[in-house]
């Protein structure tokens, strides 16, 4: 798997169940990925409407990658995720692969709940006033 592709499924798979899981859990009162206000990050105060920030949520990486070249007909160079792979095709081709590791992190906000959603409505309808 290439590892642009790795990322993007990685990450849009956070975002998919965090949207079902805030579907699924709403009507029973849990909040998945709750607003937070500027004094308290880690408390949520239900019906507070100073609760209207969104968490940066940092997804961090930490992954073993080749960079490999093959000499076959029509090969294509790439970072590709490692992985122990054996097949045989019957094709004839020379690989050179090197392994190393990558870290790096990537910081994004999940989807807002309703709860957010309905709080900074509530905030810039007192703050028109």
């Amino acid at each position: 798997m290439e590892l642009k592709e790795f990322i993007a499924e990685t990450i849009g798979s956070i975002l998919d169940a965090t949207i079902e899981l805030q579907l699924e859990y709403e009507e029973q009162g849990i909040i998945i990925n709750p607003p937070v206000s500027v004094k308290e990050r880690d408390l949520y105060d239900e019906g507070g409407a100073a609760h209207t920030y969104r968490r940066v949520e940092v997804v961090e990486f930490d992954v073993a990658v080749t960079a490999s070249s093959e000499k076959a007909g029509g090969g294509k160079a790439g970072l590709k995720i490692f992985s122990a792979e054996a097949g045989v095709d019957g094709k004839l081709s020379k690989t050179n692969e090197e392994i190393s590791r990558v870290k790096f992190s990537i910081p994004i906000t999940l989807p807002a709940s309703t709860a957010e959603v309905e709080n900074r409505d509530a905030h810039w309808k007192s703050r028109q006033k």
